[in-house]
């Protein structure tokens, strides 16, 4: 706990891209020193949902050797574009995790599913529904003020998403409407995507606590609920309605799960 209070510190400071990039590096090398041609012990699931899913909440239902929530995360956002198939696979060897829950991956449905390893993994997805995903994203985000160095912000809001979320609440109402309209299209994308994965389940966010004993069931481990390991909005200065929006959402996802 007094090592999170730490850390929590120095990445308010403008130590913060610095130490980063340390950590990245010893990430790195970590990864450089596995094997990229085959798994070796664990045959990771991976929560591909994007952030603002429910995915700490997922993680921390098991033990930090079991599962984790979006590990070695600057370093996998600096280098996975750089050659996909062999860094995720020398990656999933170096984390050796029964259940990884990392928003970053729903940008990478695709890769997951052509790649020759990653084709024939497991997968959870969380659905949300758009409208509680919109508000939670631009509630959480924007409010990040004590960050001195917000890298999700750049390497996926920015290069991924196309959106910039930083400020958000002071943009003007188009560049708003701009923002939301991308996250939108950003969504339903990966909602659509999320078909080319062979092993996939799908689980409502409202009932993910219900539905983790299949989860257990899958990696072979006894989760517990732990609800303080969750990342909530305090602040809430924006509410986004589209009643049409959350309509159409509910005919994509009655495809999904009859698929």
């Amino acid at each position: 706990m007094k090592l999170n209070k730490i850390k929590r510190k120095l990445i308010q400071t403008p130590l913060a891209k610095l130490l980063k990039e340390i950590e990245a590096k010893f990430h790195q090398i970590k990864v450089l020193f596995n094997k990229s041609n085959s798994i070796k012990n664990n045959k990771t699931l991976y929560c591909i949902s994007p952030y603002k899913t429910g995915t700490t909440f997922l993680a921390a239902c098991y033990d930090q050797s079991i599962s984790q929530h979006e590990p070695m995360q600057y370093c996998t956002l600096k280098n996975i574009d750089n050659n996909f198939d062999t860094f995720f696979i020398k990656r999933l060897n170096a984390l050796d995790l029964k259940l990884e829950c990392s928003g970053f991956l729903s940008a990478y449905i695709n890769n997951l599913a052509i790649n020759k390893i990653t084709k024939d993994l497991s997968y959870v997805c969380i659905l949300r529904k758009p409208t509680d995903w919109i508000n939670s994203v631009l509630n959480y985000w924007p409010n990040l003020k004590y960050l001195k160095f917000d890298y999700i912000n750049t390497y996926f809001w920015k290069n991924k998403v196309g959106v910039d979320l930083l400020d958000f609440h002071n943009k003007s109402q188009k560049e708003k409407e701009e923002i939301i309209d991308k996250l939108i299209v950003f969504y339903f994308n990966f909602l659509e995507e999320t078909k080319k994965l062979i092993n996939i389940d799908y689980y409502e966010l409202s009932e993910l606590e219900k539905n983790l004993i299949k989860i257990d069931q899958q990696i072979k481990e006894k989760s517990i609920i732990n609800k303080s390991k969750t990342n909530k909005n305090k602040e809430k200065h924006f509410n986004y309605k589209n009643a049409d929006l959350d309509l159409k959402y509910l005919e994509v996802i009655k495809n999904l799960k009859s698929k």
